[in-house]
């Protein structure tokens, strides 16, 4: 028997369902809960039902606040120094092989305000100058559901504490100072990066990718979505091609007969397709 919590939850899940146009039911209670008791304590709402009727009666602006702390996403550029280690030798290696001398191609999924794939960038540009492959081409795709972030993605602007875990030396080679807080990518890296509107669970993968990175993004999602996401990725990536998650996803279902472990630790694997 539901408990008034309960019930109140489920009409909140529907607003967002309806009036947000967010397909609530792809997340987890426990993900939706947590970023609800965001806005609760941001509006002094002690339970489930007093937020409710905050959001119904009074403060339609506080749709478009739920609807940015159900999306929200804090990043910075190389975040986690482990996995970006392992992604590092992975570039390099891919950069060496003469098989990927017509091109590399790298799909960042959920990409937020661009961190990721601006990092790749930087990353790749280092090794091409390192190992003279000054003229191979790199396509790089970031993508995300979010319109508005993506326009902040395409900017190209950071403020200073997003950029801590980059050595100075790199700042000042790829990075237009502003002002005291906020840096600009330069063109030659931005040119590396295109950002697309895409749809991961609805919308088809993209293709031909020699990296896929989808990290902290589907643990969001249940696991019958989950599982339809990693065939996705499969299907977007070549032959021997990356799958990199994130530090608290692992595959399930049919997808751990397709990709074989690289780093069971830092969740990276490999498609085979032969």
């Amino acid at each position: 028997m539901k408990t008034n919590d309960d019930i109140y939850f489920d009409k909140i899940k529907r607003e967002i369902r309806f009036k947000l146009k967010i397909n609530i039911e792809q997340y987890k209670d426990a993900y939706i809960k947590r970023r609800v008791a965001v806005r609760m304590r941001a509006c002094k709402c002690k339970n489930y039902r007093e937020y409710y009727e905050y959001l119904i009666k009074n403060n339609p602006d506080e749709y478009k606040k739920l609807e940015d702390t159900l999306t929200v996403n804090v990043t910075e550029f190389w975040r986690d120094n482990t996995v970006y280690k392992e992604i590092y030798k992975i570039l390099e290696n891919l950069i060496m092989d003469k098989r990927t001398i017509r091109g590399l191609k790298i799909w960042s999924a959920g990409c937020s305000s661009g961190e990721e794939p601006y990092g790749l960038a930087i990353m790749i540009n280092e090794l091409k100058e390192k190992h003279n492959r000054k003229f191979m081409p790199v396509s790089i795709i970031g993508t995300d559901l979010d319109s508005k972030i993506l326009d902040r993605a395409k900017k190209g602007v950071y403020i200073h504490k997003q950029l801590k875990n980059i050595d100075k030396e790199l700042i000042s080679k790829y990075f237009i100072k502003l002002n005291e807080q906020e840096y600009e990518l330069k063109k030659d890296i931005k040119k590396y990066v295109k950002f697309k509107k895409h749809d991961l669970i609805k919308e088809p993968p993209l293709k031909g990718m020699n990296i896929i990175l989808c990290r902290n993004v589907i643990i969001y999602f249940d696991k019958k979505i989950q599982a339809e996401l990693f065939l996705k990725f499969y299907e977007g990536l070549v032959n021997n091609g990356y799958l990199i998650l994130g530090k608290t996803e692992i595959l399930h279902g049919k997808a751990r007969t397709l990709f074989t472990p690289i780093n069971h630790r830092e969740r990276i694997y490999m498609a085979k397709k032969n």
